[in-house]
């Protein structure tokens, strides 16, 4: 009964994982000990050990770090980076197991490194957030789908709440899904909250000059479906 009641908590796995879509886990936590590869906007690459994150309004406003080369611990500011590759801790890196669902068979984006997300990576980068209606500050935000990101990103949101999940043997196996993100689409300056709520209005005004997309998901936009919706219309659109 133990191996037969195994054999079915697998199989429902694997059965979801494969109409899961491509958003990469979130961030739930980082190694203090392994390094993370930085791109400072004048082009300079760094290999630093993160020691501490600073947070202003749940989001990365500082880095503490520790340089490999000398040992010497500095700190950086979002707006001196371009963005990032920063290794989960170990328990993070377990916790997500189930979560991860990138291909990178799909990478479009040239200037992503396939080698350090196949590694387990996770991708950031420095961003200007609109946190208040006409405040906004430079913060470290991680890239969802690092994969299909080249005519939009998406963000993950640190205080997003999450749609009511599914569990089966003490495992979440489905649902769990954040109920908003940030996003910001090819050309623009700041990246903007987009939520679960707001969904349908946000998908017409905000994606309006993708027809095609737009038709496909006018009748009944789910919010289950917006990875989906995101990868179709860095795909779909040209």
């Amino acid at each position: 009964m133990k191996y037969k009641y195994l054999l079915t908590l697998v199989c429902f796995v694997i059965c979801f994982s494969t109409v899961a879509q491509t958003f990469a886990p979130a961030f739930q936590g980082y190694s203090r000990k392994k390094t993370t590869f930085i791109t400072l906007k004048n082009g300079n690459e760094i290999a630093v050990v993160v020691k501490k994150l600073f947070f202003k309004k749940g989001l990365i406003d500082d880095l503490k770090v520790e340089k490999s080369s000398d040992g010497k611990k500095i700190k950086i500011n979002p707006e001196e980076i371009d963005h990032m590759y920063i290794p989960p801790s170990a328990l993070a890196k377990f916790n997500q197991f189930v979560d991860a669902s990138s291909d990178l068979n799909k990478l479009q984006d040239n200037e992503l490194s396939s080698e350090h997300l196949d590694d387990g990576y996770l991708y950031m980068e420095s961003s200007n957030v609109q946190v208040k209606k006409n405040k906004s500050q430079y913060c470290m935000l991680q890239v969802m789908n690092p994969t299909f990101s080249k005519k939009i990103k998406v963000y993950n949101d640190p205080f997003a709440k999450e749609t009511a999940s599914l569990s089966f043997g003490g495992m979440t196996v489905a649902g769990g899904l954040d109920k908003s993100y940030y996003i910001k689409k090819n050309g623009e300056d700041i990246a903007r909250r987009i939520k679960k709520k707001e969904y349908k209005k946000d998908m017409e005004e905000i994606f309006a000059e993708c027809s095609a997309v737009i038709e496909k998901y006018k009748d009944e936009p789910k919010w289950s479906e917006f990875e989906q919706f995101v990868y179709d219309y860095s795909t779909m659109c040209e």
